[in-house]
């Protein structure tokens, strides 16, 4: 009797440790659910030359939902497809020394406009979130210039682009710098709205909020921005 309960526990035992082993595969065939899944960095955001050269890319829309800023040299998805890109380069001063230079460029296939531009009560933070699909006024989009080319861009004793024939190369984007002063000075609500039309054909109203960021990791190389879709 005794030979035949061991019996049994062993055959138990070679049981269990076969379910175990079967389980441990199956859990580490699984695929990863977090793998390839789209996930959106938080304000503010890193556009340091130095700490993150790629800059931030924002697809507004990723497979039909709200999509959000991904690190261009660190993407959380494979088939991430920005609209916009807004980085910082390293260029040289009149002086001699190097300061950074943002800027934000579009996507070939989308466009945008100031919308602040058009309706000049329109600006800061409130008047972009009373914005809507029932008190827009009527605008015309823009695209950036085929033309721009920051190699083409005049190079000083430091190997860094021109500070001024850089800005002169930003002027050929609709949004280029042009948010940067607003953005930079203690003035309140004067930072200009944007409309900008996605490669989907969404519209999105967009503002740049402060650079360098007040709640930020570092006192610098962060920018704070919001968007939205106009409802």
């Amino acid at each position: 009797m005794k030979l035949k309960n061991s019996a049994i526990i062993i055959i138990a035992l070679g049981l269990w440790t076969l379910l175990l082993v079967s389980c441990e595969k199956n859990e580490n065939n699984d695929p990863d659910p977090t793998e390839n899944k789209f996930k959106s960095l938080t304000n503010p955001y890193l556009i340091c030359a130095n700490r993150n050269p790629g800059g931030v890319g924002f697809d507004f829309e990723y497979k039909g939902e709200k999509g959000g800023g991904n690190n261009m040299d660190s993407l959380s998805v494979d088939d991430f497809e920005y609209d916009i890109i807004i980085r910082t380069i390293k260029a040289e001063k009149p002086d001699g020394n190097l300061g950074g230079a943002p800027f934000i460029r579009l996507h070939e296939t989308v466009k945008a406009i100031n919308y602040s531009s058009i309706d000049n009560t329109c600006k800061g933070y409130v008047s972009f979130q009373n914005l809507n699909s029932t008190n827009i006024l009527s605008y015309t989009l823009e695209s950036d210039d085929a033309g721009f080319d920051l190699t083409s861009v005049e190079t000083g004793t430091t190997g860094k682009p021109l500070m001024q024939k850089l800005n002169q190369e930003y002027n050929k984007l609709v949004i280029g710098q042009r948010w940067k002063a607003a953005a930079s000075n203690d003035i309140a609500d004067d930072e200009p709205i944007w409309i900008i039309k996605t490669r989907e054909n969404k519209i999105i109203k967009f503002i740049v909020l402060e650079m360098p960021a007040k709640e930020a990791p570092t006192p610098t190389g962060y920018v704070k921005l919001e968007w939205g879709y106009v409802k």
